[in-house]
């Protein structure tokens, strides 16, 4: 087994393995992986609750999805693994891949016993497994103010600690907190800053989540998303909101197809003030009928995830819009930005 960050080091200079088990529940570090594979190959994004063994099995063996650089990466990969019935002739087809390279991912640790349980025995044996488990809170506070150190800003302890502790030391959150921190444009904080910074975050508001997703503006999605819930505002509301926007987009879209004007459309599903529909536009104009199709899908399963499987509302949440932003090559969500931009994990 190898560590993620030792594993990106070692992509600098070795062809990855054509099969390649990926878990840990450190999704920051998961990005900067599918990050550093984009910059040399043509990356493809999975999800195993969305795509069978066998659907899998063809676009491997017939190369149709991807070139002959191209990289399969499949999220959830542990919903596709519980989908099959005979592992055999699944690892059979894996063993088979001359040109082709995939990574499956489980946002799990597993550990050393689960890793003797097929089918993970057997995908060990064809590649790399590869370890994305949290860094401790040591290893975070070195990282975070070893960036600011390298753009000449320098942190009080006390300023730092509670930045960490308001953040929850989520990596993804803080990557942004750190680019904010550096624009700010000042070479010492103090926790006076710090605690100015955080309340001026705090004053983004839900719809500011709505708008920043989408919109694709990950930024503000993830900024705003973290200060409603440090608000107080319980997720459940938040995807409740975001479920309404969607249904209602979702409808207006098909009206307008249909035949109606715009205006008429959003007007029968109760958008009728002009700050409203302005706004309404403006997501009908970025999202297709087929992308707030999938969106509402999600949504569905999150919910489900959230009130059936009890999973954690806010962590939940998180790794939706993780989940939302990520799929940058996928039909669907896709950004237009293409931000590469990562924080440096070298201490």
């Amino acid at each position: 087994m190898i560590g993620i960050l030792e594993y990106q080091k070692k992509l600098s200079k070795e062809q990855p393995k054509q099969v390649n088990l990926l878990h840990g529940e450190e999704e920051y570090l998961v990005k900067t992986l599918v990050d550093k594979l984009r910059e040399k190959y043509s990356v493809s994004i999975l999800w195993g609750d969305e795509i069978s063994p066998a659907d899998l099995e063809r676009l491997l063996l017939t190369g149709s999805m991807f070139d002959r650089r191209g990289v399969l990466f499949v999220y959830k990969a542990l919903d596709l693994f519980k989908s099959i019935k005979d592992v055999k002739p699944f690892i059979s087809a894996l063993s088979r891949l001359r040109d082709k390279v995939i990574f499956f991912y489980v946002e799990s640790k597993l550990s050393d016993k689960d890793l003797q349980k097929e089918p993970f025995l057997s995908l060990s044996k064809l590649g790399d497994v590869i370890s994305a488990g949290k860094l401790d809170k040591r290893k975070i506070r070195e990282t975070v103010k070893n960036k600011l150190q390298k753009a000449g800003i320098n942190i009080e302890e006390q300023a730092l600690d509670y930045m960490l502790e308001a953040t929850s030391y989520n990596l993804m959150v803080l990557k942004v907190e750190t680019e904010k921190l550096i624009l700010y444009g000042k070479t010492h904080l103090t926790l006076e800053d710090i605690k100015h910074l955080l309340v001026a975050d705090r004053e983004m508001s839900i719809f500011d989540f709505v708008d920043g997703m989408l919109l694709r503006d990950y930024e503000k999605a993830i900024n705003s998303l973290n200060s409603v819930l440090r608000a107080g505002t319980h997720p459940l509301q938040v995807h409740s909101l975001f479920t309404n926007y969607a249904l209602k987009l979702y409808t207006a879209k098909s009206l307008v197809e249909e035949g109606k004007s715009v205006e008429e459309s959003l007007a029968l599903v109760d958008v009728k003030h002009p700050f409203q529909v302005m706004n309404y536009k403006k997501y009908l104009g970025k999202n297709s009928k087929q992308d707030l199709w999938f969106l509402i899908r999600k949504l569905h399963i999150l919910d489900i995830k959230m009130k059936v499987f009890y999973e954690d509302p806010a962590q939940s949440l998180r790794n939706f819009v993780i989940e939302y932003m990520l799929d940058e090559e996928g039909t669907y969500y896709s950004s237009d930005t293409g931000d590469q931009d990562r924080l440096d994990l070298e201490p």
